[in-house]
């Protein structure tokens, strides 16, 4: 059984209130991981501008593509 089995396993035996709180958290999670990379890209950019411009490579290293 892999982790979200599991977790879906354990969401269907809990009252719905905890699995609003679940969804909330998953939900903060992801906006989080999607603000670090905004601000991840904003500083790939940045450098480039006072550096010069730099690779796709480089930038794609940066963003941990």
């Amino acid at each position: 059984m892999n982790v979200k089995q599991k977790i879906i396993e354990e969401i269907e035996n809990v009252p719905e209130e905890i699995v609003c709180e679940v969804l909330d958290f998953l939900l903060f999670l992801k906006a989080k991981e999607d603000k670090e990379d905004l601000e991840d890209a904003q500083a790939a950019l940045k450098e480039a501008k006072e550096v010069g411009t730099t690779s796709l490579d480089e930038l794609k290293r940066e963003l941990g593509l």
